[in-house]
């Protein structure tokens, strides 16, 4: 089995940064947060700002080309 060895600048990103970085709409990216199409954060608190969990979707990238 081949691993892959990636490097990201943060493990979580704002709505805003990840929209900067894929190219998504912001709108789009609240959609698929609650669809759960995008992994997020845990959140503490009800108030805290929501964050895309950039190391989930690195695994579930890795998962998916292992299959492939």
């Amino acid at each position: 089995m081949t691993r892959s060895a990636y490097q990201i600048a943060s493990p979580f990103v704002s709505f805003e940064e990840y929209s900067r970085l894929s190219g998504v709409p912001i709108n789009t990216i609240r959609c698929m947060v609650r669809e759960g199409r995008l992994p997020i954060r845990t959140k503490l608190k009800p108030q805290e700002k929501p964050l895309i969990n950039m190391l989930a979707l690195m695994r579930e990238a890795d998962e998916q080309c292992l299959v492939a």
